[in-house]
């Protein structure tokens, strides 16, 4: 895996070391803006049974698991074309079926968020794809560097689901 992402400078939204050490050890330079890549982690969320959401609970979800997101990954697609560039947008969370009612609606609309960014924004040179799991490690982590990386340069609108076996 050394080297797949040399040159890339890639902006880590979110926490997860195996994600962090595999783009590090790809080559990979973490920065904080001026990205070829940039990945949005989704923070763990507590899980509630849907008849107990509040109205504020349902849009709090909303907004960490799909607006954020979307929000983040727009700027980003606009630095890419001001500087007449493409990159790539990895979004990385739990999938749609793993938590509460309001993770799952937020999780179903990244997926097609996804596949439509990916499809519209093919014309500019930047992919995007997601990974949904609850898988944290290593695996995790290859995975992620690999999709971002040019060897998936034609993977774009990918919804990923992945399930490891102990």
């Amino acid at each position: 895996m050394n080297g797949w992402l040399a040159g890339k400078c890639v902006a880590i939204e979110g926490d997860s070391p195996a994600i962090v050490s595999a783009f590090e050890a790809a080559g990979a330079t973490l920065v904080e803006d001026e990205a070829d890549i940039w990945v949005h982690v989704a923070p763990p969320t507590a899980t509630k049974p849907a008849h107990e959401l509040t109205h504020t609970e349902w849009r709090a979800s909303m907004d960490a698991g799909l607006d954020r997101r979307f929000l983040g990954a727009k700027d980003f697609a606009a630095s890419c074309r001001a500087r007449g560039q493409g990159g790539a947008v990895l979004f990385v969370g739990a999938p749609e079926q793993a938590l509460g009612a309001d993770q799952a609606a937020a999780a179903g609309a990244l997926g097609n968020l996804t596949k439509t960014l990916g499809v519209e924004w093919a014309r500019d040179g930047i992919r995007v794809n997601s990974i949904l799991t609850h898988e944290t490690g290593d695996t995790l982590g290859y995975i992620a560097a690999y999709i971002a990386s040019d060897y998936a340069a034609y993977v774009t609108g990918a919804v990923m689901g992945i399930t490891l076996d102990d």
